[in-house]
């Protein structure tokens, strides 16, 4: 069971933690990250979620994960980051490109910045089936095959 914070639009704390999954009001909304991986050369790491998980299974995407209670969202990401992919992020390489809120989430929207000689081989956790790399021209390819999840924001970030 994971618990989370209530935040309202714009990913204040209102004060109130419910389990995920809880109907919320239409004014009340779950903090979530998304993480993109960017290495030296601008390619980016991207996974596919697990054919056994019950949302999403075997679609590609970025790393992403609801922040739990009392968490702050630059944490989440390092957090998030190594449960799925292994790897293990500093603040120092996460800078926040966007926030959104869309449906019943606040979304932050995280750019890791690597050298990937130094966070080393990815080791997908059990939600993750595989992983790789992409260049920017690749990713976009598979976002208009439909082999990549298309995100809201896609558009302004790459």
């Amino acid at each position: 069971m994971e618990l989370c914070d209530v935040v309202d639009q714009f990913g204040n704390r209102t004060g109130r933690i419910v389990e995920r999954g809880t109907k919320l009001e239409p004014d009340e909304f779950y903090l979530v990250v998304q993480v993109w991986i960017r290495d030296e050369k601008n390619n980016y790491l991207i996974q596919q979620r697990g054919l056994q998980l019950k949302s999403g299974p075997g679609v590609w995407a970025t790393t992403a994960g609801y922040v739990i209670a009392g968490e702050e969202s630059v944490d989440a990401a390092i957090r998030e980051v190594e449960e799925e992919l292994g790897l293990q992020l500093l603040p120092i390489y996460l800078h926040r490109i966007d926030r959104h809120a869309l449906d019943n989430r606040v979304e932050d929207v995280w750019m890791a910045d690597v050298i990937r000689n130094k966070i080393g081989t990815p080791t997908p956790g059990e939600e993750i089936a595989d992983y790789k790399w992409l260049s920017r021209d690749e990713l976009e390819e598979w976002v208009k095959l439909g082999q990549f999840f298309r995100y809201s924001y896609h558009g302004r970030f790459f």
